[in-house]
């Protein structure tokens, strides 16, 4: 038991502690309050460790691996990555920064909820769509060209190494050209580099991801999708095929997700009852994007993908490649940036005469700080932000 003086001690202290606290209230500092639980700790996703080194090698990228390192001290690759990093600078400067920071403003809406962006006639422009809608979680890519593989590097001798890098090389320079790729160029080069694939990997590298997993994707007759081991797929069991790339974003624990899938989306082969018909008429609601897609939209032998992205579409950023203007006067709203020039002398019977009239009107258009499509030579670009009213 207490004696006295230990409880008149003890009221004491009680005493001084809670005017020591009634003085802290009065100035405005609160007690301290119970610690909460600690925040659950963040589990490092099983990354795909192989293939990111050979997207870092493909991207002219530092790597401490061990197994590359005798093919990084070679003169091809250094003089290869220097290259690489130079272009990209340059068209980090004069395209994909100004489109960056124009699609934040300008494209508000789906820049920041857009779940799904759909690019038919993309081919493996991942980085384009990337940057303009960079919070989306799934990119669809659509393009003729196979899906192929990524490359073997390790058992292939400095030679063979150096002629692959020399293909790399001339399937980016109409990217980091144009803006786009060129069907024919593609044509000779991709067949040797073995698909888009390649391709679509270093898009991925050089923008701060890493693959978590690559699986092959084939429809089911029902319009589904059957994945499976990445390097399953026969190419010469023929078109459409896809792939699933599943990403990570440099900083984060979100999961992003890439398909390409190789197909041809003309009429006579993309009937209402193929697979592919099925699975894109069946996607969710989606921001399409379309550039540099010579002007297959403007024919009626491409009507059913042309219905197909009016109907899925909430948002639609396009040039005068895609849908014609006249598609749009009825339940859309649309806003103009650029110039209208007439197309290239490429592609005839494709003018517009309603558009170039809408460009007309003052003020109608905004300006476009960036080149992006078949004008890169004069600069006089055209994009429709196009959203349903």
């Amino acid at each position: 038991m207490l004696g006295k003086k230990e409880k008149r001690l003890r009221l004491v202290l009680s005493a001084v502690l809670l005017a020591l606290i009634s003085c802290r209230s009065e100035n405005g500092a609160k007690p301290a309050e119970p610690a909460g639980p600690a925040p659950p700790e963040r589990k490092a996703l099983p990354l795909d460790a192989a293939t990111n080194e050979t997207l870092k090698f493909l991207a002219g990228l530092p790597s401490g691996s061990e197994s590359y390192r005798p093919l990084r001290e070679t003169p091809a690759w250094r003089d290869y990555a220097r290259g690489i990093e130079a272009n990209w600078a340059a068209v980090e400067e004069a395209r994909l920064k100004p489109m960056a920071a124009w699609a934040e403003t300008e494209l508000a809406e789906p820049f920041s909820s857009a779940k799904t962006v759909f690019y038919p006639f993309g081919g493996p422009d991942f980085i384009t769509a990337y940057r303009l809608f960079p919070k989306a979680e799934t990119y669809i890519l659509l393009g003729l060209e196979a899906v192929g593989n990524l490359p073997a590097f390790l058992p292939m001798t400095p030679a063979q190494v150096e002629g692959y890098l020399g293909l790399m090389n001339a399937a980016l320079a109409d990217f980091f050209m144009r803006s786009y790729f060129i069907t024919g160029h593609m044509d000779a080069s991709l067949p040797q580099l073995d698909g888009v694939l390649p391709v679509v990997a270093f898009f991925l590298a050089k923008s701060g991801n890493s693959v978590v997993a690559v699986r092959r994707a084939d429809f089911t007759p029902e319009g589904g999708l059957v994945e499976t081991p990445y390097p399953s797929l026969d190419e010469k069991a023929g078109r459409p095929r896809g792939i699933r790339v599943d990403f990570l974003p440099a900083g984060t624990d979100a999961v992003k997700t890439l398909y390409y899938f190789s197909g041809d989306l003309e009429d006579p082969a993309f009937l209402p009852q193929s697979p592919f018909f099925r699975y894109l008429d069946g996607l969710p609601e989606a921001t399409t994007f379309i550039k540099s897609a010579s002007y297959l939209l403007h024919y009626g032998s491409f009507s059913r993908i042309r219905n197909i992205i009016l109907s899925k579409s909430r948002y639609i950023l396009e040039d005068d490649t895609g849908i014609p203007y006249k598609h749009f006067r009825d339940g859309w709203k649309v806003q103009l940036y650029g110039v209208y020039e007439k197309p290239i002398k490429d592609f005839s019977n494709v003018d517009q005469p309603d558009l170039a009239d809408a460009y007309l009107v003052p003020a109608a258009a905004k300006a476009l700080p960036f080149s992006l499509g078949y004008h890169w030579r004069s600069r006089k670009d055209n994009l429709l932000f196009i959203r349903r009213d």
